[in-house]
């Protein structure tokens, strides 16, 4: 009876009570005294509640991912294809890590030395793909508007001025970016001048646009082989990195045999 209890109580409290209350099987009567028994037990062992508010977030969390993952499949093309993109790695990299980023996010400035050790660990065994998403502000949209400009004349001078404003921290006024960028070899005069191309601006509206699309709201949001982690949650990172290595690993053997 205890174990019953226990397992109606969980269903009670998870909101499926419904299924004892239209069950056939009882009477009117018999529906009533399980009520109250239940509603008994879940007083004399509140930590139920608990119990029951830990497995509803679990769900709605699993839901929230199940619904990410699939609006990833659906936009697969603008997420890993669009060549507007920063991207560094071999373009058939078995593993493509997306992020979504912001310059003046501290949690990316954190996820950037996460970045930084996969591209130096694992070389061309991962593609890395940059999204300008400047969500915190106007110094923000021209950070991002000075890295695009920067991209135009090479993917390394890119990588060095991406790398000194994410690393940074506090505020990003004209002169401090203009510095990161003189300091990365960037052509001030001509990043000035792309940076005023209409198309840059057009990059980051459809951007933002994609990253609502995958329900990215905060930076930096990431995307791994399709599948999605928000924040700089490095244990998630890692989890899902060597979940990947080892899945490309035992294919290579595999394909050895």
């Amino acid at each position: 009876m205890k174990a019953f209890l226990s397992a109606a109580a969980g269903l009670f409290l998870l909101g499926t009570s419904s299924a004892i209350a239209q069950d056939s099987t009882f009477s009117d009567a018999q529906r009533e005294e399980i009520r109250g028994m239940i509603g008994d037990y879940i007083l004399e062992n509140p930590e139920l509640i608990e119990e029951a508010l830990i497995e509803l977030q679990r769900r709605a969390q699993q839901r929230e991912i199940e619904a990410m993952m699939g609006a990833i499949r659906a936009n697969a093309d603008l997420i890993y294809s669009d060549e507007r993109d920063p991207s560094f790695g071999p373009d058939d990299a078995p593993i493509v890590i997306v992020e979504f980023m912001d310059y003046k996010c501290g949690y990316c400035r954190i996820a950037s030395q996460w970045v930084n050790e996969a591209r130096e660990t694992y070389g061309d065994q991962i593609r890395i793909v940059f999204k300008e998403y400047p969500i915190l502000g106007p110094e923000s949209r021209e950070a991002a508007r000075a890295a695009m400009a920067a991209l135009r004349q090479g993917d390394e001078i890119y990588w060095r001025f991406h790398t000194a404003m994410v690393q940074s921290s506090g505020p990003l006024p004209s002169g401090r970016i203009e510095n990161f960028a003189r300091l990365a070899g960037v052509d001030i005069e001509q990043m000035q001048a792309d940076m005023e191309d209409p198309e840059i601006e057009v990059y980051l509206e459809q951007t933002y646009a994609l990253a609502r699309a995958v329900g990215a709201d905060g930076t930096p949001f990431f995307i791994i082989n399709g599948q999605p982690v928000s924040g700089a949650n490095r244990n998630a990172l890692d989890q899902i990195l060597a979940n990947e290595l080892s899945a490309v690993q035992r294919a290579e053997a595999g394909s050895g045999e």
